[in-house]
């Protein structure tokens, strides 16, 4: 009867362990107040879409294009990259010499895209494809599958006009290209820059000016009196690199 009763007791207290343990084991579940409103997360579902696109593909030969920018998304993917990359100046060099610029904070969305394309190689094989002997000298493309083949990588994105009210073009303005022809939305080309070398007030209203030159107009000058064809194209290619310095 004793050891019964002992067995009784035994199985009574290993009972309430487990009774204990499985308590102890359930989970709680504690209410999540969410803190972020309906356009916060949505924004940020967006940001992550974006950030999926972010990646280098490469062509048939193994060359590095560009990481593809949703139309749609450039905005987003920009002002995001804007907080990223705080830079403001950068170095074009050339066999003429070195041109120093400013990009400006108040055209964030150019001074992104133009360190997006610094930063991602786009100007690499691209070359002065105009000068103008007192007016302009313009580059950021070429004859060059490679440049055809980075800029449709990236999606051929194009950025809306930021008109800037108080900055006209003038000697060393950095502007924006665009197409002139069936373009009602006044898109701007991110790949195609040029520099002024005067003021010309047929351009102020109808190019973003997203940038100065600081240093080596002297250049710039040099650049925009070699001979051209009738397209002013350099005769002899003018080829340039693009750096972030700070």
């Amino acid at each position: 009867m004793k050891s019964n009763g002992l067995f009784f007791i035994l199985v009574i207290l290993f009972t309430l362990s487990c009774k204990d343990s499985s308590q102890k084991e359930t989970p709680v579940h504690v209410k999540i107040e969410e803190t972020r409103t309906k356009e916060q997360v949505l924004k940020e579902r967006k940001e992550k879409e974006i950030a999926r696109f972010y990646k280098r593909s490469v062509n048939r030969k193994g060359d590095s294009l560009l990481p593809y920018i949703p139309q749609d998304s450039v905005e987003v993917f920009f002002t995001r990259y804007a907080q990223e990359h705080p830079e403001t100046k950068v170095l074009m060099t050339t066999t003429y010499g070195d041109i120093e610029m400013e990009l400006f904070e108040e055209t964030p969305l150019y001074r992104a895209s133009f360190l997006f394309l610094i930063n991602n190689g786009y100007f690499d094989e691209t070359v002065v494809h105009r000068a103008v002997k007192g007016f302009i000298v313009q580059a950021g493309n070429s004859d060059n599958m490679i440049t055809a083949q980075k800029k449709g990588s990236a999606g051929n994105y194009q950025l809306p006009m930021h008109i800037l009210p108080d900055v006209k073009h003038s000697y060393g303005t950095l502007s924006s290209a665009k197409y002139w022809e069936n373009n009602p939305e006044n898109w701007h080309n991110p790949f195609d820059f040029f520099i002024s070398l005067r003021a010309t007030k047929h351009l102020d209203g109808e190019h973003t000016i997203f940038g100065r030159v600081t240093k080596g107009m002297n250049v710039a000058e040099a650049i925009s009196k070699v001979e051209t064809d009738s397209r002013d194209w350099p005769k002899t290619d003018i080829y340039i690199e693009m750096s972030v310095m700070e």
